[in-house]
């Protein structure tokens, strides 16, 4: 009882990186239940009659359910304010060579390695990395409007993270299951797998938790 797998994804269409990889991982895993990385009214949008998703998280799974009998629903509740977000991103592009470099070689790796490099310890180390870039610019940049909005940001992806593991576990509470799946993006894998830890030492349900490993 109470299995759950978390897998980690990147939205777009890139190479391996697509939903006939994606469909052929949540077939593999055979989950009666999927959370999404989705707000409730995007859930809603995304799954009207007639609507045709752009990412390929939707894409797969609206092709699953045609094929399967499963329930999904959305997460990814926190209300997220324009004002919390960084709108520095360009910025740092200009000022860091290095920031580019690393962007350039986590899209090659994506769509030559697809959910494998998703899922690998060598993709949380290029994220971890590319942070640290973007910290030590805004240093040298010492743009306060820059540097508090990277502070928001940080800290609404805290709250977000929170918040989809608490749904997760609230609906645990409430409604007994074998086998979930929780499809997230890659740059939430390593606060996430940190923060089950947390909700572990709580319990009420406690979970036995899978993260998806990749091979490269």
């Amino acid at each position: 009882m109470y299995n759950i797998t978390l897998l980690s994804s990147f939205h777009k269409n890139l190479g391996k990186c697509n939903p006939n990889e994606l469909f052929k991982i949540i077939k593999k895993i055979g989950p009666e239940i999927i959370f999404e990385e989705l707000s409730i009214g995007t859930f809603s949008n995304v799954y009207s009659d007639g609507y045709i998703p752009s990412t390929i998280e939707a894409i797969t799974i609206k092709k699953y359910l045609r094929d399967y009998s499963i329930k999904h629903f959305p997460v990814d509740t926190y209300p997220i304010k324009e004002t919390e977000l960084f709108s520095g991103s360009d910025k740092i592009l200009q000022s860091s060579l290095e920031y580019n470099k690393l962007w350039r070689e986590q899209v090659l790796l994506v769509a030559k390695y697809g959910f494998n490099f998703l899922n690998s310890n060598t993709c949380i180390e290029l994220f971890d990395k590319i942070r640290t870039i973007e910290q030590n610019v805004l240093l040298q940049l010492n743009n306060e409007k820059l540097s508090r909005e990277f502070k928001s940001e940080i800290g609404l992806h805290e709250k977000r993270e929170n918040e989809m593991l608490r749904n997760i576990y609230e609906y645990s509470k409430q409604n007994p299951f074998n086998k979930a799946l929780f499809i997230c993006g890659a740059t939430h894998r390593r606060p996430i797998i940190q923060k089950v830890q947390d909700f572990e030492k709580r319990g009420n349900p406690k979970l036995n938790w899978t993260f998806y490993e990749g091979h490269l």
